[in-house]
């Protein structure tokens, strides 16, 4: 497979799949705005139905943030959201910064289902609940920051798409036109 081929997938998506879409241009950005909000969340497994929830209560475009949401999964789970419990960290003080984001991820629960529940709501609870308020903060404002950031740029990548495939498309009826009268 060559290289390009990934870009290449990746431009048709973003052409096909969000530029192209017959829906207004607020709707589509403020559709990709909420699912790239959603994306910063750290709400794996509920992402997509969050984001079709959201876009339905704003009126935005439902079907294009969703592919947005992808990007966060279990592979991506430390670089999209340790930079958010970060920043959390700095912002709350205290001692979240004391905790490890990797140790909470990587405990292990002991056998049994009764263990389990009193594992999480005794040693891993305290940890859970160490990294969920840096977390949530973090993630939170980076996700805002970043569907503020994408509305505007998918908005004015949708306008002049729009206005770029119009004039191709009478540049192109001019020129059968010319051939037809001659």
């Amino acid at each position: 497979m060559p290289h390009w081929y990934p870009w290449k997938r990746l431009r048709d998506f973003f052409i096909y799949r969000v530029l192209h879409v017959d829906d207004t241009p607020h709707r589509i950005a403020l559709g990709v705005a909420v699912g790239i909000f959603v994306t910063w969340t750290p709400t794996i497994g509920f992402q997509m139905v969050l984001t079709v929830l959201i876009c339905w209560l704003l009126g935005a475009n439902k079907l294009v943030g969703v592919p947005f949401v992808w990007i966060s999964n279990p592979f991506t789970l430390v670089p999209v959201y340790y930079p958010n419990y970060m920043l959390g960290c700095w912002l709350l003080g205290g001692n979240y910064a004391r905790f490890s984001f990797i140790e909470a991820l990587t405990r292990k629960l002991p056998e049994g289902w009764w263990a389990k529940i009193v594992a999480w709501w005794t040693h891993m609870g305290e940890a859970f609940w160490r990294v969920f308020a840096p977390l949530w903060v973090g993630s939170i404002i980076v996700g805002l920051v970043l569907g503020a950031v994408t509305y505007p740029l998918i908005y004015y990548a949708v306008v002049a798409y729009r206005r770029h495939r119009h004039r191709h498309a009478a540049a192109a009826a001019a020129d059968r036109r010319k051939e037809t009268a001659g």
